[in-house]
């Protein structure tokens, strides 16, 4: 993998049929390996001018094959930065094949995951990140999801992070200027200037590693269990936030004996929510395996609702349950006072202060519910787009945190100490756009793409 020397082709739509499909070859011998795979015609030449052509493409034995277009980019505006040509026959499966067995047979290598966008990073088409969030973009399931990560492609993070950047170069090089010539005073930094670049750096990376447990969710979806006693309604809350008849309903206490996941889209947030057994004590095995899974669903949750029922006082152990999910941190919980339509206050006195009032039967307060659920998955407020969305940038912004703290406390060794946390907190935050980075870490990103990109 990543020999740029060589051509490569593959197949770089979707699996399956469509409309239009497309085979690209790119690489230093992509126009001359394009130039055997269709009919001449006077309208084009290569290197092209990065218009579609019609044209007749040709399999590996020269005979007619599909009608199509043929579209050759020079470097400067191909996606790889390298001679480009994409061929665009009919979403055929076998028509795509034969183009690419044919382009092999005139001497490509095929493709493997991700080698296109390889090319991009290594010719300087994009960066790290913006390589990354090209996978983001073809993987996401929500239109929110894509648009965050158009904006890694077009650069927000590597944008984002340029300050904290600038300002580290900085700090690196007027601290190591003022040890290598420390007889003159203009090469250093005022007075207490460097404890102050140090705080500013610092609030800055925690600012931005902030946002990546938002991006990760954003990126990633989140998963929603709904907990509490049988005979609450918790599938019927189920059934109405995902707005269709999934679980089954019934007076009969412990009807839910099992978890039951289904995926429903949140403000643009792929949420897995999960509905679960009713927490009791349990009658026979089947009955304690249920529960067993509803209490390993709640401890995996990035969020568990909590339903209560409005139209009596709590039990014991209910009122047990909210003490322990609410002393000593753990998994965010909303708590939700269900049947409100029963309550003979018509809710106005709550089993639990600062319970979310719904009725799961008339869809009443169900709206503020999906807030709710949004300010905990989010943030609450206006919803700015995350720019840390991936786990290994998070990572990197971690140990950037943990490098600046450490110079931080090492201001009173001196200036070399210092140095050497701020050049690793440098080489830190250089790894997510790939100003430091190997081949193990190029292999292990881009053995994730799909074969195509």
């Amino acid at each position: 993998m990543h020999d740029l020397s060589t051509t490569l082709a593959a197949v770089a739509t979707a699996p399956g049929r469509g409309g239009i499909g497309c085979v690209r070859i790119s690489g230093p011998d992509a126009y001359a390996i394009a130039n055997g795979l269709f009919q001449k015609s006077a309208a084009f030449s290569f290197p092209g001018d990065g218009r579609p052509h019609f044209c007749t493409f040709l399999d590996e034995d020269g005979r007619e094959l599909d009608h199509g277009y043929i579209v050759a980019f020079v470097p400067e505006r191909a996606y790889t930065g390298e001679p480009t040509v994409e061929l665009w026959p009919h979403g055929s499966p076998p028509v795509l094949e034969a183009l690419t067995r044919a382009a092999i047979a005139r001497g490509a290598k095929p493709s493997g995951p991700g080698e296109f966008t390889y090319r991009a990073l290594r010719r300087g088409r994009l960066d790290l990140a913006r390589a990354e969030a090209v996978r983001d973009l073809i993987a996401a399931r929500t239109v929110y999801q894509a648009r965050v990560a158009f904006t890694q492609v077009e650069g927000a993070l590597a944008r984002r992070l340029a300050p904290l950047r600038e300002s580290l170069i900085d700090l690196v090089a007027r601290g190591e200027a003022s040890i290598e010539f420390a007889d003159e005073a203009e090469t250093h930094l005022a007075a207490g200037g460097l404890a102050r670049g140090l705080e500013s750096a610092l609030a800055s990376a925690q600012a931005l590693l902030l946002d990546a447990n938002r991006g990760r969710i954003v990126r990633e979806g989140a998963r929603v269990a709904l907990s509490g006693v049988t005979s609450v309604g918790k599938s019927s809350v189920f059934n109405r936030l995902l707005g269709r008849d999934r679980a089954i309903v019934s007076p009969v206490p412990g009807t839910t004996r099992d978890t039951l996941e289904e995926t429903v889209e949140l403000s643009g947030i792929p949420v897995a929510l999960i509905d679960t057994a009713g927490v009791r004590a349990a009658g026979d095995e089947v009955e304690v395996e249920g529960v067993r899974r509803a209490r390993a669903a709640a401890g995996e949750a990035d969020l568990v609702i909590l339903v209560l029922d409005a139209s009596r006082s709590l039990r014991d152990d209910e009122r047990a349950a909210l003490t322990e999910r609410f002393s000593g941190g753990g998994t965010e919980t909303l708590v939700v006072a269900n049947k409100i339509d029963l309550a003979p206050s018509g809710g106005a006195e709550l089993p639990w202060p600062g319970a979310i009032p719904i009725s799961a039967l008339t869809g009443e307060g169900l709206d503020a519910l999906r807030e709710a659920i949004r300010e905990v998955l989010c943030g609450a407020g206006p919803r700015e787009d995350p720019v840390v969305t991936n786990v290994r940038h998070a990572a990197a912004l971690e140990e950037t945190v943990l490098a600046l703290d450490r110079a931080r406390q090492a201001l009173p060794l001196g200036e070399e100490v210092v140095l050497e946390d701020l050049r690793a907190a440098l080489a830190s935050l250089g790894g997510i756009t790939g100003e430091v980075a190997n081949d193990d870490l190029y292999d292990r990103i881009f053995t994730t793409f799909c074969i195509g990109k």
